[in-house]
């Protein structure tokens, strides 16, 4: 179980429906993803009138550049904060967001690591006192009338990459994926458990930095998004992104934006259509 938290999931793994903030009118207002810049690691927040929803959280060395981001968007509370795997370049500043912003929930799939990093986040965890939900597919969590589905992982594969959290945001009519690391043969089986409509999305945050292990032809397919967005470091020593993935996205000709090309990126829907923002 994931150490500090364990007493907490243990009495909410069962429930089909999780976690639910009061519903609020959106009041014609606009909600935003911003994709923030954290160099080769991975950090968004999802925005909207009522409340504010943050997907990872950078390295180590971003830590205190994120925080400056968050707060100078004016934001002191934060509804969820999704930890998609336990890797430094996904919850790097995840303890500095824990003690400078009041964390309403925190979803993370239950892979424990033995890293410094990751003991810094769940202490934090522990001293705030949040809940802590199993990421696990099919959960479904309610923020008003912005819904969180986990999608994966479907089942364990003993890999942090592949037991990574995917999750999809929901605003009216427009969905946001964010697809963590998840590799191919996860993408595959949740699918498989899921069905394809569940991954049809607007927005498409690429797996793994676009990486070719990531991003199948079957979850493009299934997913048909208009914008993919693609975190990572300028002149990362892992060559992210990849030829392969890039050339696939240009086929099918989506719009793509790149974090060390772009900067940070804003994505804005009015829960009907999708742009980029600045």
């Amino acid at each position: 179980m994931i150490l500090a938290a364990a007493a907490v999931l243990a009495a909410v793994v069962s429930l089909p429906f999780l976690w639910q903030k009061p519903a609020e009118p959106y009041g014609g207002g606009v909600a935003e993803a911003r994709f923030f810049d954290v160099g080769q690691g991975d950090a968004a927040m999802f925005l909207w009138a009522d409340g504010a929803i943050l997907i990872d959280a950078g390295t180590n060395a971003s830590q205190y550049d994120l925080v400056g981001y968050i707060e100078n968007l004016g934001i002191d509370e934060i509804d969820c904060a999704v930890f998609t795997h336990p890797h430094e370049d996904h919850i790097g500043g995840a303890d500095c967001v824990l003690e400078e912003f009041d964390v309403g929930a925190v979803i993370m799939p239950d892979i424990v690591s033995d890293s410094i990093t990751y003991a810094s986040m769940t202490e934090c965890i522990d001293e705030e006192g949040c809940p802590v939900y199993e990421a696990a597919s099919g959960g479904v969590y309610k923020f008003g009338d912005v819904t969180l589905t986990v999608l994966s992982p479907a089942e364990e594969f003993g890999d942090a990459n592949l037991d990574s959290a995917v999750v999809m945001i929901e605003y009216a009519d427009v969905s946001f994926l964010f697809m963590a690391d998840c590799e191919r043969e996860a993408e595959l089986a949740a699918l498989e458990k899921m069905g394809k409509d569940a991954f049809d999305c607007d927005v498409i945050k690429i797996g793994h930095h676009g990486s070719y292990t990531s991003t199948s032809d079957e979850l493009l397919a299934a997913a048909t998004p208009d914008i993919a967005v693609i975190s990572c470091g300028e002149d990362n020593e892992y060559g992210h992104p990849h030829r392969e993935t890039m050339e696939k996205l240009e086929d099918l000709g989506i719009e793509i934006y790149r974090t060390d090309e772009d900067g940070t990126v804003v994505i804005a829907t009015d829960g009907e259509t999708v742009w980029r923002s600045k």
